[in-house]
């Protein structure tokens, strides 16, 4: 019997988090517990019979390529929000620059004005902070 079974380590125990932990990290290291790769004279788990292990590469092959899809829409989406980003800096820099224009008090200039520089700073540091990430600020 030793021959034909190898012993069961703890390590061979060892639960998958595919279910637990969907979204873990790492998860491209993941391999087959032992049991599951023993050959047997009519062995289900056969590669070539569309087997279990035929089964198991789909459906890992399934879940790699999900997480590769959400991994590309959460990128597009980061740097559509770096852009809009950038965009909503502008836009209130040139709310308060019409604002500055249109004040009639030297007090609400000044304010208008105040209100300008910084929203301008915080685009610059955006531009700044996004450059060489593919987006295109204005």
């Amino acid at each position: 019997m030793a021959e034909k079974y190898q012993e069961i380590l703890p390590n061979d125990l060892a639960v998958s988090k595919e279910v637990t932990e969907e979204n873990r990290f790492g998860q491209g290291t993941s391999k087959l517990a032992l049991f599951w790769m023993m050959e047997g004279e009519q062995s289900q788990l056969s590669l070539l019979g569309g087997g279990l292990m035929e089964e198991f590469y789909r459906i890992n092959w399934l879940k790699a390529r999900a997480r590769r899809d959400r991994w590309k829409e959460e990128v597009s989406l980061v740097r559509h929000e770096m852009l809009w980003t950038c965009l909503w800096f502008e836009y209130h820099k040139d709310m308060w620059e019409k604002r500055a224009l249109e004040s009639t008090e030297p007090g609400k200039e000044a304010y208008a004005k105040k209100q300008m520089g910084l929203w301008n700073d915080f685009a610059k540091k955006a531009r700044l902070m996004f450059q060489g990430k593919h987006v295109d600020c204005i």
